[in-house]
């Protein structure tokens, strides 16, 4: 794949074009990338956020409210837990526990538990419990995601 940039002060604002043959996982990938830049609109006490799905950590439903969580907040969503997967699923989002869901890519380790549960040690240090329920849809979003990984890299 060749990959070309070109600066230029004249353009009206900044224009990202992909070239391809084939849809290709590669591709996927990419797209899902450049899908993950657009702005979630979010609230913190009396003021809005502007949250990008690569900035969350993890997402936790506290008395039926979605509440997003990034390095240096968290900002409640008008999101239900159904409609954030169904929109944000392919940028690399999944569920955990019946509370909870992880950004995948901000999954530094992973840990095994007692009683078949994993521990997920998150980039900002904060662990989270995978529920047991939740582990064979985690590990298999989780090997999709090392599978295009490998691709990208050959």
């Amino acid at each position: 794949m060749r990959v070309s940039y070109l600066k230029d002060a004249s353009l009206p604002e900044d224009k990202v074009e992909i070239q391809y043959r084939e849809e290709t996982e590669r591709i996927e990938v990419i797209r899902n990338f450049f899908s993950s830049m657009q702005s979630i609109m979010g609230r913190k006490e009396d003021e809005i956020c502007v949250l990008h799905p690569g900035s969350i950590y993890y997402l936790e439903t506290v008395e039926r409210r979605l509440f997003a969580y990034r390095a240096e907040d968290v900002c409640q969503l008008d999101y239900s837990m159904k409609s954030f997967l169904d929109c944000f699923r392919q940028e690399g989002f999944v569920q955990i526990s019946k509370n909870t869901i992880v950004n995948l890519y901000r999954v530094k380790q992973v840990k095994t538990d007692f009683n078949m549960r994993l521990k997920l040690l998150m980039d900002n240090g904060e662990v989270i419990v995978l529920n047991r329920t939740y582990k064979k849809n985690f590990l298999d979003a989780l090997y999709h995601l090392q599978e295009v990984s490998h691709e990208n890299d050959s």
